[in-house]
């Protein structure tokens, strides 16, 4: 068993090691949970409580049928929105640890409600005195951008 100082483990104890990202790396680290009232249900309240969020979206470039079209989509949801056009959107910040084809990542991307499928919040669990874990706001956030260009449905605060 390797040493380790008694001020490491004290703070490891008390929730004071800052991680890379919130992103769980195993399933042990975080709790799934799905809520009653669909994809828009568990999006609002990802973005309420600040929990990053999982879930499967079908590339629209892609024909149908075409295995791996449907991608997994991990990241901290910023706000929920409907557009001028009447649909429903997300602004989700994906985290590093996420795959795309485009290798641009970490950073903002919008998402169609509609297409998503299989979502799941991350429950992180609990700092020192009970405090939540949540994800901070990433780079670049505006969140005077959603009432210029739609109805917001919710935001982070």
């Amino acid at each position: 068993m390797p040493f380790t100082s008694i001020r490491k483990r004290l703070l490891g104890i008390f929730g004071y090691n800052k991680p890379k990202t919130v992103i769980p790396k195993t399933r042990k680290q975080a709790y799934y949970r799905s809520y009653a009232g669909g994809v828009s249900a568990n999006l609002v309240d990802a973005i309420t409580r600040k929990q990053p969020v999982s879930f499967f979206y079908t590339d629209k470039w892609q024909p149908p049928g075409t295995p791996g079209a449907m991608g997994q989509r991990v990241g901290n949801p910023h706000a929920l929105w409907i557009g001028p056009n009447g649909s429903r959107y997300l602004h989700l910040y994906v985290d590093p640890q996420s795959a795309t084809a485009t290798g641009s990542l970490p950073g903002w991307r919008t998402f169609l409600v509609d297409r998503i499928q299989g979502d799941s919040v991350f429950e992180l669990g609990a700092k020192l005195f009970g405090k939540p874990i949540q994800f901070i706001q990433a780079p670049g956030w505006n969140p005077s951008w959603y009432a210029r260009n739609g109805q917001v449905i919710k935001i982070i605060k």
